[in-house]
């Protein structure tokens, strides 16, 4: 490398790894809070990336109404809960969790009724869950032997889409580009088109040439 010439004190602020670092984590916060943005209007809106829950069976719209006075019809709205427990967390700079959090309070009840949207479950009906239900006003037949709740996936319907995917890297080059061209005039491109300097030494744009004075690809 001693036969390279140029700005070589430009060349190591372009490849500061704590600038970088930077960038990336304030990439992967708005990530976080977009992708929190999307599941939670996905879950009001009833069509997460335009994919509909199933409805609500007769009995769990009678229940909401003799538990709240009113029959909701929305599937995973019922009190607000799950909605507001949606949130992200950043292990490190470019990993993002977006979910229902376990180490949250009351956290791992919204997370095991999130798992339970999400996957949907068969749960066995025992004679003290069939009781309960009867003193709440809901009586199973005497033949129902499980309750099957279908799946109303509300997280991998957002994370699959192509929007999001396309959106999280937008969010990422943007930063990428910022780290890298944060002192070069603003440019988010490559080497700056136009005249530099002749001969051995580094031109006027500040770009590496080597002794010949050929310019060196900056990739």
């Amino acid at each position: 490398m001693s036969g390279l010439t140029g700005d070589w004190d430009k060349l190591n602020n372009l490849l500061n790894p704590e600038r970088l670092q930077k960038k990336l984590h304030q990439a992967t916060a708005r990530v976080g809070n977009y992708g929190v943005s999307e599941i939670k209007k996905g879950i009001v809106s009833g069509a997460p990336a335009g994919e509909k829950f199933t409805p609500l069976s007769p009995m769990t719209i009678e229940n909401r109404k003799k538990r709240h006075g009113k029959a909701s019809t929305r599937p995973l709205i019922d009190n607000g809960d799950l909605v507001g427990s949606i949130t992200y967390a950043i292990p490190n700079p470019d990993t993002v969790f977006i979910g229902v959090k376990k180490t949250a309070k009351g956290g791992a009840d919204q997370a095991n009724i999130a798992a339970v949207h999400e996957f949907g479950c068969t749960i066995p009906v025992t004679p003290k869950m069939r009781a309960y239900m009867h003193y709440q006003g809901v009586h199973l037949k005497p033949t129902t032997q499980y309750i099957n709740i279908p799946p109303r996936p509300f997280l991998s319907p957002i994370f699959n889409s192509n929007e999001f995917r396309e959106k999280i890297a937008k969010i990422y080059l943007r930063a990428i580009k910022s780290a890298f061209f944060a002192d070069s005039g603003g440019s988010s491109g490559g080497e700056n088109a136009g005249g530099g300097g002749s001969g051995g030494s580094g031109g006027g744009d500040g770009r590496l040439r080597d002794e010949h004075g050929r310019f060196i690809s900056r990739k």
